[in-house]
């Protein structure tokens, strides 16, 4: 199974996205959580070709 690109995102930067890479989702949700200690606006972005979009059911850390 090919793993899901996940990425970081702000509403304050919005065409600025922080690609982490082809993880599984617990390991995105742990970079995003701990992103989130310093830019607490940050959410997870998913994309499998080329159009990122939000992840809307992450659970908030």
């Amino acid at each position: 199974m090919e793993r899901m690109e996940y990425g970081i995102a702000s509403p304050s930067r919005p065409n600025d996205i922080e690609p982490l890479g082809r993880l599984n989702r617990q390991a995105a949700e742990a970079r995003i959580t701990d992103s989130r200690t310093a830019w607490p606006d940050v959410y997870l972005v998913q994309r499998t070709d080329t159009a990122w979009a939000p992840v809307t059911d992450v659970k908030e850390g």
